[in-house]
C-alpha cells in the first residue's frame, strides 16, 4: 500500500511540473504575441465583420 501511495505521489509531482512548464510556455507566448500586437499599426478588425448573421 505504501507503494502506491508514492506512485501517486509521483504522478502528482509530474502533473504540477507539467502544469508548471505549461504555464510558462503559455506566459512567453502571450508575452511574444503582445510583443508583436504593440509594433502593428493596423486598425483592429470587428470580430462581427468575421461572421455572416444567420
Amino acid at each position: 500500500m505504501a507503494s502506491v501511495a508514492d506512485d501517486l505521489e509521483k504522478l502528482l509531482e509530474d502533473v504540477r511540473k507539467t502544469i508548471s512548464d505549461n504555464r510558462q510556455f503559455l506566459d512567453k507566448l502571450v508575452d511574444e504575441t503582445v510583443d508583436d500586437d504593440s509594433g502593428d499599426e493596423t486598425e483592429p478588425v470587428s470580430i462581427e465583420e468575421d461572421y455572416e448573421e444567420l
